[in-house]
């Protein structure tokens, strides 16, 4: 009897075929990890026996006619198997869990074990009656299951002895080493199982009570579980829909693309600025080549401006050589960074770095070496020699494992990999092993996650064999001096570097303002002739600002122009991008902004005004002030806005960053009221110290807690406290939805496809083909507006809520975005 594992169309694949390669596949995305000799054997043994529960003749049936009840579910009988085999090969008991939870979980996120393992005593009780009526559903099925099963033990025990037998040439042609288990007794392992099935998952429970009680915050554990189900779920998706995966490369005298791209782009330096960063790039350049071989955390301090990207991805890729070299595995480079807006600029800069290596200048640089990954980036995967391109799904597969030498991404899908349980999130996991990590404007991380995202780096490092750099010009206070390697420079020279620029002075104003007296304040102090950028902390308080403005110059003034998340992703990018050629051109533009301008944004304005807000965020604000250093300092003035005026007003800071960061920052703005540039450096850190020792770390201690006990989510077992699934990098505002707004005829267009091919399809395959095709337009014309500014007010017939072209100018201003009619202090990131 043949069995199969799934069909496409009207082909059947052959179970066996599956499990064999799914077992060579899982082993070899491990071979770059520290602890490859334990956690291969059992990806093989993971990847053998994860759709064991496929040969019952439920599945069989259901696959070949689309009917069964539950004993067609594959899953969970599947752990059992794999449980029984690790017992029986001895595997520690750490991997026999991380077994068990990677087969039964496959095709769903990761759950707390105590959800599904029993004591032995329940198990061997005559009825299992008296049990929670989910565990006892459970096992019934099992014993259908095993019943059905031992009526063709035969042939299924040859069918896995053939599966154990191609998995051993795949292996080999992996160049992996073949496990001697794999040429035991099928035969007589199948019966001991069909005997014997409860009596390893019965043990399983008292092992896991046992090592949890150790657990403590040794997240070895949560590593190796992570990177087991990682390596199961993505070489099992991948063989099931018949992507042909490509070979891994090796770029064309990587150690010289930076070069080669400066000495093209740039010439002698002569200006202060150019002259920075010349003297950053230098000195991380040695710095990095003299880096003993085991270090795993550097760091990359430096002005805003001053050329981190590019000194970063000479010393990724200079470590990539060196690695390469030593192991003959090139490891990967993964470039996070916090907000989509300035993902662009940072992908065009790898894009120009890459082209360096291709024969022909302007060449479209491959997707396997550079890769875009954020929920706005084109679904397209392209190899080096193709011009066409994988098919939508197969690119989607691809993007989404992160299968290419670089990847450009945001700290949302990182963070979420390393501290995850998501099925589509942990897909990527495997890749992390032996990466570089370039971490840009780590400081974004909300303070309470400094601990957490501390220490899991820490752990990555060594059960990953992860390389980090941190770069940012406002380093908070992570690792201690022994861990780090400065890359640019000494103490004296990092502070050196500060010190050599001074393109701006901070003045303080702390006294109350509301936002109409700030504006008429602006105005008074307004001068032709200069460029103007106002960074407040609300969008309420930003369109206030801006109406002010509008209003006074009624068309007539300078340019000007607002932005913030109120409008769609569209226009915002195509107002960045004027914006940016006015200036460039001289022009003296104003924009009232929110803080999507704030980090890594390359504009640079004569003069920026800046509601309160952290330290931190401030600086990085002045960084869009004089930025090029063309003229000899820019001023930059610190208000503080309230939303109402007298005793009672509170401080619009505060509705964003909460009290700890807004207070600490009053008080040493109050203290300081003019900070030159060079003093940034200091007064950051006394910001940073501050705030850690006001800010409550219980969260991030309660994650790491929950991450050792393997603890993925809340209220199994009876356990209470923190589980993975609570870590949120950005939470989601409670009580917000997303609306689709056709602000013009491209976004009208966009609308009319979605209804007719998204919509109205009713084959959910098809539904989401269509989707995946429109989803990157798509989505660049939706905003998250307060739920209750919409009751009433739009039908309820589409989801998403749509605002059509002939409600627009009820709903949306065309400068502003939303209308918001209703007070709310929120801002949307």
């Amino acid at each position: 009897m043949l069995y199969y594992a799934h069909k496409d169309g009207r082909r059947y694949h052959l179970l066996s075929i599956h499990l064999a390669r799914v077992a060579a596949g899982a082993a070899a995305r491990l071979r770059s990890l520290p602890g490859r000799r334990e956690l291969i054997p059992a990806a093989v043994l993971a990847g053998l026996a994860h759709d064991f529960g496929k040969y019952t003749s439920y599945f069989q049936r259901y696959l070949r006619q689309g009917r069964g009840g539950p004993a067609k579910q594959h899953a969970f009988i599947s752990g059992l198997w794999a449980v029984h085999l690790a017992a029986r090969l001895d595997l520690p008991v750490s991997l026999r869990l991380a077994v068990f939870l990677a087969v039964i979980r496959h095709h769903q996120g990761l759950a707390t074990p105590d959800e599904f393992l029993v004591p032995e005593r329940d198990l061997s009780l005559p009825s299992w009656d008296t049990l929670d009526p989910t565990v006892s559903g459970r096992l019934r099925v099992v014993k259908d299951q095993v019943a059905d099963l031992r009526n063709q033990a035969g042939t299924v025990a040859r069918s896995l002895s053939w599966a154990a037998r191609r998995a051993a040439l795949f292996l080999d042609g992996h160049g992996l080493a073949v496990p001697d288990w794999l040429g035991l007794n099928w035969s007589r392992i199948l019966q001991e199982f069909l005997d014997q099935w409860t009596a390893a998952y019965g043990e399983l429970y008292g092992q896991w009570r046992r090592l949890k009680r150790r657990a403590e915050k040794d997240l070895k554990n949560y590593f190796d579980t992570l990177s087991l189900f990682s390596a199961l779920i993505d070489a099992d998706k991948i063989h099931a829909a018949g992507v042909e995966e490509g070979k891994r490369a090796v770029f064309p005298a990587e150690g010289e693309l930076v070069e080669r791209y400066r000495a093209v782009r740039f010439s002698t330096p002569r200006t202060t600025m150019e002259i920075l960063r010349e003297n950053l790039y230098r000195n991380v350049t040695a710095r990095i080549k003299e880096a003993p071989p085991g270090q795993r955390i550097f760091t990359i301090t430096a002005p805003t401006g001053s050329g981190k990207t590019l000194a970063g991805m000479q010393a990724a890729l200079y470590l990539r050589c060196r690695l390469t070299a030593a192991s003959g595995l090139p490891p990967r480079i993964i470039y996070a960074l916090p907000f989509t807006s300035i993902i662009d600029q940072t992908f065009d800069v790898g894009e120009d770095v890459l082209r360096a290596a291709l024969a022909a200048p302007g060449a479209c640089v491959p997707t396997s070496w550079l890769l875009k990954h954020h929920h706005l980036a084109e679904i397209r995967y392209q190899e080096r020699g193709d011009d066409d391109g994988r098919s939508l799904d197969e690119a989607l597969m691809l993007i989404e494992s992160w299968q290419s030498e670089m990847v450009i991404t945001t700290f949302v899908q990182l963070f979420h990999t390393l501290i995850g349980y998501e099925n589509r999130m942990l897909k990527k996991f495997c890749r992390l092993g032996g990466a570089i990590l370039i971490l840009d404007e780590v400081q974004n991380i909300p303070v309470e996650y400094w601990p957490l995202v501390e220490e899991t780096l820490r752990w990555a490092c060594g059960q990953l064999d992860l390389r980090v750099i941190l770069m940012t010009a406002t380093r908070p206070e992570w690792f201690s001096e022994y861990e780090i390697l400065e890359l640019a420079g000494d103490p004296d020279t990092v502070r050196q570097q500060f010190q050599a620029v001074n393109r701006v002075i901070v003045s303080t104003d702390i006294t109350p303002l509301t936002v109409d007296l700030a504006a008429a304040d602006f105005l008074r102090c307004y001068r032709p002739g200069r460029s103007y950028l106002v960074v407040l902390n609300t969008i309420k308080s930003s369109i206030a600002f801006y109406a002010a403005l509008r209003e006074e110059w009624g068309g007539k003034g300078p340019p000007l122009y607002y932005l913030s998340t109120n409008i769609v992703p569209a226009e915002r990018e195509r107002r960045l991008k004027e914006i940016r050629a006015r200036l460039e051109r001289g022009e003296k533009p104003v924009l009232v902004s929110t803080q999507v301008v704030e980090a890594g944004v390359d504009l640079d304005f004569d003069e920026v005004w800046r509601d309160l807000g952290p330290v931190d965020s401030v600086v990085q604000v002045a960084g869009r002030c004089n930025r090029h250093f063309q003229r000899p300092q820019g001023n930059v003035r610190l208000l503080h806005l309230v939303d109402q005026a007298g005793d009672g007003g509170r401080s619009l800071a505060s509705f964003v960053y909460g009290k700890i960061h807004t207070l600490a920052a009053r008080r040493l703005f109050a203290a300081r009221p003019y900070l030159e540039e060079p003093d940034f450096f200091d007064a950051v850190d006394d910001y940073f110290r501050t705030v850690r020792q006001g800010k409550s770390m219980a969260e991030s201690e309660g994650l790491l807690e929950a991450m050792a006990k393997l603890r993925f989510t809340r209220g199994a077992g009876g356990e209470e406290g923190p589980a993975v699934q609570d870590f949120a990098l950005i939470r989601d505002l409670p009580h917000y939805v997303q609306v689709f707004v056709c602000t013009d005829a491209a976004a009208e267009d966009v609308w009319n496809r979605y209804q007719a091919t998204v919509a109205g399809e009713r084959d959910l395959k098809r539904r989401r083909e269509a989707f995946l095709i429109l989803k990157r337009d798509f989505l660049r014309y939706l905003v998250s507006v307060p739920a209750d500014l919409l009751l009433h007010r739009l039908g309820s017939e589409s989801r998403p809520p749509v605002i059509p072209p002939h409600l627009l100018e009820e709903f949306y201003d065309a400068q502003t975005g939303f209308k918001r009619v209703k007070d709310e202090g929120a801002l949307i990131y």
